[in-house]
This record gives structure tokens, C-alpha cells and sequence, in this order.
């Protein structure tokens, strides 16, 4: 079965890459390797750009397809292995009749977003854990989450809504993880890659996002909550005050 290499998870902060086209799509293309993060986790896709030997073609959206379930307790649904495809803007679609699989083409990220994502999938995280504090059932009725530039939201199954005390409670609670700046660890289980986790002090939350190596860029959290229908609950944070770096992010090559 064809694997798409995860270059990302070997150094997330590699914004280009040399590759070789695997299989060609009527709108997107799959590669043997990539820099750019799929959609998943909540965390929307990196953007970027694919040189190739008859010009660039730009992607807005990358997925991940197939990987085979590792059934490991506490990382649901996690997979290991599968492809990742680079869905080609739409201008650049006629570009691809000229393309053959095996031919060598460069990828490149948007460094600015990948960094915006980083820092927001990073708050994101004290969002939850604050959330969780503030009420542990609520972990079994988490429905969703959406994790963009300059916001983050989890959607929970609730009758009960999320009253001023709540908010300011949760939110206190997550800037004060956020205040103690402590290191952020990643980590992954050596019998599945894929299944990969977060580590914030006591805290551990199964996760395979980009994250900051410590919190202390979020700023102040700021925590809203959304009426998103009957029963259901919405909880925001933003973070005006963010500092997105994108000093560490680098062109280069891994070679294994």
C-alpha cells in the first residue's frame, strides 16, 4: 500500500520539500512526500504551492485518505500510514493533464499560516483543559472542534449553557496554564507514529496537530461562548494579543 512520508512530524517547522508525484487526480495530486499538514484534528490545511516541471500549481486544502486503524485505547480513530492529497486550485487545474506520475516537483508552505495554525491549535488545547476542569463530563459530549488562524471552538452536546461565571472561570483557568509557560511536549507511540500526544505538565491530551514548544506567544485567552442550537453549546477562544513567529520556520531537505 503507498504511504505518503509525513515530513511535518519529522520537523514541523520545514516549510519546502523535494518530492515525486505518485498518483495524479482529476483535481489533486498525491505525492510520495510533503511539508504541508492535512485537514484533521480539527485543524484546518496548510496552503502552499507545488513547482513542478510545466509551472506552479496551488493548493488551499490537503487531505489525508486511507492508513490502517491502529485500535490503541485512548487515541480513537487514529490511523497509521495513508496518502495525502494536494487539491489544486481551481485556475491551476489545466496544468495537471501536463503532469506524469514520477515526475520530481518542489513543495512549499505558507510559513505565516502554518505558524497562525500552530499558535492557535496550542490555545486551543487550554481552552479544553480549562473546559474539562470546569466540568470532566463534558469530555464524553465533546461533538467537534475547529481549530483557524485567529480563533479556536469545541462544540458540546448540553442542555445546560455556559453561564458569565462559567466563562470567566474557564478563562482564568486557561490563561493561568498559559501564564506558566512551561514546556509543551509531542511525543508518539513507537507501535503507531500516528498516534501522537500532548504534553503540558500533569496534562496529556492524544493529539497530532502542530504546537508552539511553549504557550507563552497565546497572549491573554479570551473565551466566548455561541448559541449553536438546541441542546448543543459552542465555546470560542481568540487571542488578540498573539505573536505568530516564523523565525524557526526553514527551506531544507530530509534525507531519511
Amino acid at each position: 500500500m503507498r504511504t505518503t512520508q509525513k515530513l511535518y512530524y519529522k520537523d514541523q517547522y520545514l516549510t519546502e520539500c523535494q518530492a515525486s508525484i505518485s498518483r495524479l487526480y482529476t483535481e489533486a495530486i498525491e505525492l510520495d512526500r510533503t511539508v504541508a499538514f492535512p485537514e484533521g484534528g480539527g485543524q484546518e490545511a496548510d496552503h502552499g504551492v507545488i513547482h513542478t516541471p510545466v509551472g506552479m500549481l496551488r493548493f488551499e486544502q490537503v487531505k489525508r485518505m486511507y492508513g490502517t486503524p491502529c485500535h490503541i485505547d485512548g487515541f480513537k480513530g487514529v490511523k497509521t500510514g495513508g496518502v495525502i492529497l494536494h487539491l489544486i486550485n481551481t485556475d491551476d487545474l489545466p496544468l495537471l493533464a501536463k503532469l506524469q506520475v514520477g515526475m520530481p516537483v518542489t513543495v512549499r508552505i505558507n510559513a505565516m499560516r502554518r505558524a497562525k495554525l500552530t499558535l492557535s491549535h496550542s490555545a486551543s488545547h487550554f481552552l479544553y483543559a480549562a473546559t474539562m476542569n470546569h466540568d470532566y463530563e463534558l469530555e464524553e459530549r465533546t461533538i467537534g472542534c475547529h481549530i483557524k488562524e485567529d480563533s479556536a471552538r469545541f462544540d458540546f452536546l448540553s442542555d445546560e449553557k455556559f453561564d458569565g461565571d462559567s466563562l470567566q472561570e474557564i478563562e482564568t483557568v486557561a490563561n493561568s496554564l498559559i501564564e506558566q509557560n512551561l514546556p509543551i511536549e509531542l511525543g508518539f507511540l513507537p507501535d503507531c507514529p500516528d498516534a501522537r500526544y500532548w504534553r503540558y505538565g500533569a496534562l496529556e491530551i492524544p493529539c497530532g496537530g502542530t504546537h508552539l514548544e511553549r504557550p507563552g506567544a497565546i497572549g491573554t485567552l479570551k473565551v466566548r461562548r455561541k448559541n449553536v442550537g438546541k441542546g448543543k453549546e459552542r465555546l470560542i477562544c481568540e487571542f488578540p494579543e498573539a505573536c505568530p513567529d516564523v523565525w524557526k520556520y526553514h527551506q531544507g531537505m530530509i534525507t531519511a
